[in-house]
């Protein structure tokens, strides 16, 4: 990955579809420049939902029984309530969006202040759905067909086609996600093709 010539600090938003390959990408991003800063959603999700205090409100705002008897997520009974219901989910984000978002700031923040890297990347699921804006300067999108989406989440996963359907659903068409994005990086062959694309944008911005 190269470094601009100028020095300028850019910050870039990293998205697809589930199964598209945008954890991939996250990775040989960071395998390529040891330096970039980099923000996963998902793991901030991860950490929201383990906490206690936070499941609890979970809990109150679906008026539904969601936890285990010590408090912790029951995830599979959540995971069934939020892709069966559209409005429940949309209850999910209110509570998760905004905390997310607010961390992606202060890392955002914290990386303009100090850090002598000049790239900083976001991995958002739902960077369009949500409205997720943090000042980027660019969107990524990666990118494969909704059959491989489909093939994937069935032999990685072991969804079945209701449960497929259901989280497709959930998230903007693949196509859409395209047509939002300023670059797209499509996955659907061997990793080191995905590799060479990234390898190639970073190495001309």
């Amino acid at each position: 990955m190269a470094t601009m010539t100028d020095g300028k600090k850019l910050a870039f938003g990293l998205t697809g579809g589930i199964a598209t390959g945008k954890s991939t990408a996250m990775r040989l991003i960071e395998k390529s420049n040891e330096s970039v800063v980099v923000f996963d959603a998902d793991e901030v999700v991860q950490r929201l939902l383990a906490s206690v205090e936070v499941v609890s409100a979970i809990a109150e705002s679906l008026e539904m029984e969601v936890q285990y008897r010590d408090g912790t997520l029951n995830r599979s009974a959540l995971r069934d309530l939020v892709f069966a219901n559209p409005e429940r989910r949309k209850q999910l984000e209110g509570i998760l969006h905004p905390k997310v978002r607010k961390e992606c700031l202060v890392k955002r923040q914290e990386w303009l202040k100090t850090s002598g890297s000049v790239i900083f990347v976001a991995d958002v699921p739902l960077l369009f759905e949500g409205g997720f804006d943090f000042h980027q300067d660019l969107n990524l999108v990666v990118a494969t067909s909704v059959e491989t989406q489909r093939s994937r989440l069935k032999r990685r996963n072991y969804f079945n086609d209701e449960m497929i359907s259901s989280i497709l659903a959930a998230q903007l068409p693949i196509s859409e996600k395209v047509g939002l994005a300023n670059i797209v990086f499509w996955n659907e062959g061997p990793e080191k093709v995905l590799e060479s694309q990234l390898k190639h944008f970073f190495d001309v911005i």
